[in-house]
């Protein structure tokens, strides 16, 4: 099982890469806790039983936390974030990478976009740079997207633009459909950053819907930039 298409849905059904590979052991991962857990939720008929999906749970009730890369220079908030492990992925230029589960359960990675110097950015600004970047991979690829939900949302003492989609690829003879969600940070004076999440279905639509906008309202204000410059993976 490769990270290629969920790595797709991640990007905004931006762009691929091939299979995922871990960082090597003891690799740093200076994890932290945010806020609390969510209250959990009383069973109820409609809510998935089976095993997949109580391994998703956590992702929905469990407190937040930070996982950095591993030069520490951005914290990316992660829920039940002592089980997700950072990866790299072929294929694709980004600055860092995060799975949940061997299997892919969910995975969430950060992009860092240059702009010429002096160009002044806001979220938004960064949010278009990023779509006509995506655009032509998202149809290179053959991704379906559905209508795409626009958030506005506070990050530090800025205004953060969120969008979040509903789609789906074809790879490998199968149609695999996922929810996906990113947001656009002015968090240097000389670059974007963007932070994008996927979950893909595998037979439950709404719990992944539920768990991506889990990201959407109270997740992706909590990003933590450690470098007043953009950041560079270090030798």
């Amino acid at each position: 099982m490769t990270g290629r298409w969920l790595l797709l849905a991640a990007l905004g059904a931006a762009a691929c890469a091939p299979a995922a590979m871990q960082q090597p052991a003891g690799a740093p991962a200076s994890p932290g806790k945010i806020g609390g857990a969510r209250p959990a939720k009383a069973p109820s008929p409609g809510r998935p039983a089976d095993e997949r999906a109580a391994a998703l749970m956590p992702l929905l009730e469990a407190p937040w936390g930070w996982r950095d890369d591993k030069d520490g220079q951005l914290r990316a908030p992660l829920p039940d974030w002592e089980r997700w492990t950072r990866v790299r992925f072929w294929g694709v230029e980004h600055f860092t990478g995060f799975r949940y589960g061997d299997d892919h359960r969910a995975l969430a990675i950060v992009l860092v976009q240059e702009v010429p110097e002096g160009t002044p950015t806001d979220s938004r600004s960064c949010m278009r740079r990023f779509e006509a970047w995506a655009r032509p991979k998202a149809k290179a690829f053959g991704v379906e997207l559905g209508p795409i939900g626009q958030r506005d949302a506070r990050w530090q003492d800025d205004a953060l633009s969120v969008e979040y989609v509903d789609g789906a690829v074809d790879f490998m003879f199968e149609h695999r459909e996922f929810s996906a969600a990113w947001a656009t940070f002015p968090a240097y004076p000389d670059a974007c950053l963007v932070y994008a999440v996927a979950v893909p279905w595998r037979g439950h639509a709404e719990l992944a819907r539920q768990i991506r906008d889990r990201w959407v309202d109270e997740g992706f204000g909590g990003l933590r930039a450690m470098t007043q410059r953009a950041p560079h993976r270090l030798p």
